[in-house]
C-alpha cells in the first residue's frame, strides 16, 4: 500500500508545531532552573569565607625568653596591607610596604618579667582583620642565683673524691667543667669528681632560660696521707 503524502506532511506539521510550543518551552524552563540554582548556591557568607582562607598573618619565629629588652620576631603576611603591632595589649607600631611575604621586626621596650606579644593584619579592599595567636615572653636581665656550699676553694683534703654541692633557681641549667649536672625541683645540684693528686680545678656555670649566665671558679688540693 502506497504512503498517503498528505498524510505524512500533515504530521511532520503537528510534530513542528509540538516542538515549537512544548519543547522549547522545556528548554527554556530547564535553563532558567539551572541558572537559578547556581544563582541561589552564591550566597554572601560563603563568599566571605573563602576570602578569609587567603588572608594570613602569622608570628613565625619569636623567643621564649630573652635577657634584652628589644628582641627581633620574625613574621609572614598574604594579603596583608599593614600590620598593626601589639605589645602587652597596647598597639606598639604600624608596618606597611613589606616587600616581600617573609621579614622580621625589631620590638623594642619590653618589661622585665612576662610580654604578650600579637600581631592584627588589615586587608583594606575586603575590610577585614586578621589577629595571630598571642605569644608570651620573658624578659629576665639578671643573672641566676649560684651558690656552692661545699667543698670550699682552695680547700685541701685527702680523698681523691669529692662531691660538689649548691643551690641555684629553679628552671636553671648547671654544667661543671662542660659537663651537664641535674638540678632538682628546688634548685639543688650535686656533682661526683674524682681528683687528681695536686692542684683541681672545677669551673661551674648556671645558665637560665632567657640566656643570662653566672659563673664561679672553685680549687680543690688533693694531697695523699
Amino acid at each position: 500500500m502506497k504512503k498517503n503524502p498528505f498524510l505524512i506532511i500533515f504530521i511532520l506539521i503537528v510534530l513542528s508545531f509540538f516542538i515549537i510550543n512544548f519543547g522549547l518551552n522545556i528548554i527554556i524552563n530547564s535553563s532558567i532552573f539551572i541558572a537559578n540554582f547556581f544563582q541561589k548556591r552564591k550566597s554572601p557568607e560563603i563568599i566571605k569565607k573563602n576570602n578569609n582562607q587567603y588572608l594570613s598573618v602569622d608570628i613565625d619565629n619569636i623567643p621564649v625568653a630573652t635577657n634584652s629588652s628589644k628582641i627581633i620576631i620574625e613574621m609572614s603576611a598574604i594579603n596583608i596591607d599593614e600590620i598593626d603591632v601589639y605589645l602587652n595589649d597596647q598597639k606598639i607600631k604600624q608596618i606597611k610596604d613589606f616587600l616581600s611575604q617573609n621579614f622580621s621586626e625589631e620590638i623594642n621596650d619590653l618589661k622585665e618579667g612576662e610580654n604578650k606579644i600579637y600581631l592584627v593584619g588589615k586587608n583594606k579592599s575586603e575590610n577585614m582583620t586578621k589577629k595571630t595567636q598571642v605569644y608570651k615572653v620573658l624578659y629576665k636581665p639578671t643573672k641566676p642565683k649560684l651558690e656552692i656550699s661545699e667543698p670550699k676553694d682552695g680547700e685541701i683534703i685527702n680523698k681523691n673524691e669529692i662531691s660538689i654541692k649548691g643551690e641555684t633557681d629553679k628552671e636553671v641549667y648547671i654544667k661543671i667543667n662542660n659537663l651537664p649536672v641535674i638540678v632538682d625541683a628546688l634548685g639543688k645540684f650535686q656533682y661526683q669528681a674524682r681528683l687528681n693528686e695536686g692542684e683541681n680545678n672545677f669551673e661551674i656555670e648556671a645558665i637560665d632560660i632567657a640566656g643570662n649566665i653566672e659563673k664561679k671558679s672553685i680549687k680543690i688540693i688533693y694531697q695523699k696521707d
